[in-house]
């Protein structure tokens, strides 16, 4: 039968439509796209912004704690000319000096428009006071005569100015921080929310040009009937469809998601037993296609018989059986450690399917949250540690004045007691250090390494450990591997963290370590491989939690602080792990 002048007209009018229809969807994909690109930026100069607030806080904070240790460490000295209570004075001036080099780089970039030279200039007279202090006492005798008292007073009023001149600072930047978290917490669920929105719209043009592909499937079958007596016909109707099949190719291959059609192969009594492809793009043919050869004709069973251990393939029949869409995200079964969103419609007797890689979005996300972890993880180690430390000074001060000041007979019988205090004072003030050392934000000198000698190095400083435990570490890296832009010192850190950790988990005589570098997709890997005892699912999250260890006498910041260095490096880490055979740590560098 062939087509009228109305039918003409009115293919001609949809024909118009449609492009039109995908000329607004490309508009309105351009739009979504710049406005997230727009959001994306306006929340990265906010979270600069909050990071360079913390700096000069934390610099603030540092240089006042500095110059406070100092005074007292001065004043003790010069009450009684004991040289262990100058200590904090000569530990306090390089901190103080340090602090004050920060504060000085923070104004020169522009990261804040307050003005600090008042406080540093204060901080300054202050500092060369504790210094003339502590050198004009260094020749006279114990005790604060009259000269040295008015010294004494005259620093307690500078300091005081300091503290009200710090306290200002310390309002106007946690106000300006305090906005820009502001602004960065209603941005968070923007960019999301759009890029949520450009997927959507994506997809459904994308199913709107199977849609179109079908239809002029179905319309060539129906011609087939017809051959004989309309063969210009349905040659006209087949260089249509190859047409629109090359277009539809172009942009499925020219598409990041791998996008895959397929078919039900049901048995004599119509169940569905396996499925067929009917289409798949270049990138399902990368991904999927084990042997490099075409994927059209074959069974998803055969090919992929993973999909039925994940639990694919029960949901794929579904779709087909009821016609609800499926969608997920999860880890992907034939890529280690990638994470994929799948998005499946039942089409015809079949479905189709589209699968995106979301492993970077998901790695940049990892890093965001486990950033603002540690910062108000450090926040709060720096709050602790200034007030513990005042007061643990006091204390070890106190016990070297009683110690000295008692008779001799009472010393020998109290000095077990002043020893366990002594040592204890030591414990939590290490404590305090390690753990400001685990939180703290790291500066990477970054430069070209080479993954094999980080790998190496990390072996041969854990080398005493591996032989006093008898246990064996092997090396494997692929030759062909590029170098990578790291920090070489605060790498080998986190690497030899990572190794000591494994060794405690293993058994003496038994463990054996691997070390392991590949490329993978453009990006380097590494993995840190043991054989020991393994973790729970529900301990694996808290590994990298300060103070939680599984070791006895642990301390729990080894896996902190490599996690810390990482996270600065751009590193995302996954743990895998079987209780009773042993524990993977994978590492993906940044392309």
């Amino acid at each position: 039968m062939f087509r009228t002048g109305e039918q003409l007209t009115q293919g001609g009018r949809e024909r118009r439509m449609l492009r039109a229809l995908y000329a607004f969807t490309l508009a309105l994909l351009i739009l979504f796209l710049l406005a997230t690109i727009a959001t994306f930026n306006r929340y990265t100069v906010a979270n600069k912004t909050i990071r360079d607030s913390n700096a000069m806080l934390n610099a603030l904070e540092a240089m006042v704690s500095g110059l406070k240790d100092a005074q007292i460490g001065v004043q003790g000295y010069m009450l009684t000319h004991d040289t262990v209570l100058a200590r904090p004075f000569r530990l306090a001036q390089p901190a103080v000096e340090a602090s004050m080099r920060q504060l000085d780089s923070l104004q020169h970039t522009g990261t804040t428009t307050k003005d600090l030279s008042h406080i540093q200039d204060l901080s300054r007279q202050m500092l060369k006071m504790i210094q003339d202090q502590f050198l004009s006492e260094r020749g006279s005798l114990p005790g604060l005569q009259g000269s040295e008292e008015d010294r004494v007073h005259r620093s307690q009023e500078l300091m005081e100015r300091i503290r009200v001149e710090h306290a200002g600072l310390v309002l106007a930047v946690e106000s300006m921080r305090d906005r820009n978290l502001t602004m960065e917490r209603s941005l968070q669920p923007d960019t999301p929310l759009m890029l949520l929105i450009f997927s959507v719209m994506a997809i459904l043009a994308t199913a709107l040009l199977f849609w179109r592909l079908f239809r002029a499937l179905a319309k060539a079958e129906g011609a087939e009937a017809e051959i004989q007596r309309k063969v210009d016909q349905l040659n006209r109707e087949m260089r249509t469809r190859e047409f629109a099949e090359r277009s539809l190719k172009r942009v499925l291959d020219s598409s990041p998601s791998a996008i895959m059609a397929f078919r039900s192969i049901r048995d004599a009594n119509g169940e569905v037993v396996d499925f067929e492809w009917l289409l798949a793009n270049r990138e399902s043919e990368r991904v999927y296609s084990r042997t490099h050869e075409p994927m059209i004709g074959k069974r998803l069973l055969r090919e992929l018989p993973e999909m039925a251990e994940d639990g694919l393939y029960d949901a794929f029949l579904e779709v087909v059986e009821t016609g609800t869409p499926f969608e997920n995200t999860r880890q992907s079964a034939l890529r280690q450690g990638a994470w994929v969103h799948l998005h499946a419609l039942r089409l015809l007797d079949g479905f189709v399917v589209t699968i995106t890689d979301v492993s970077e979005a998901r790695r940049a996300q990892d890093l965001l949250a486990e950033a603002d972890r540690l910062a108000i993880t450090g926040g709060i180690a720096r709050t602790i540690a200034h007030e513990v430390r005042n007061p643990l000074t006091n204390l070890r001060m106190a016990l070297e004045q009683l110690t000295e000041e008692l008779p001799g007979e009472v010393r020998d019988e109290t000095t077990p007691f002043t020893d366990i205090l002594r040592r204890n004072i030591l414990r939590i003030s290490k404590l305090i250090s390690d753990l400001l050392e685990s939180s703290r934000p790291h500066e990477l000198d970054r430069q070209p390494c080479n993954m094999a000698d980080l790998l190496e190095a990390a072996v041969a400083s854990v080398q005493d450990r591996l032989d006093l435990q008898h246990m064996r570490a092997r090396v494997e890296v692929d030759p062909a591997l590029p170098r990578i832009m790291a920090d070489p010192d605060l790498l080998g850190v986190a690497l030899t963290n990572l190794c000591v950790n494994a060794i405690e988990a293993m058994e003496e005589g038994k463990g054996q370590l691997l070390l392991k570098a590949w490329l993978q997709r453009g990006r380097v890997h590494a993995s840190i491989t043991d054989n020991g005892k393994g973790i729970p699912e529900e301990n694996i999250q808290r590994l990298f939690q300060a103070f939680y260890s599984g070791h006895s006498g642990g301390m729990g910041l080894g896996l902190t602080s490599a996690r810390t260095i990482l996270n600065a490096h751009g590193v995302h880490m996954n743990v895998e792990s079987t209780v009773g055979e042993g524990t993977t740590f994978t590492l993906t560098f940044p392309g």
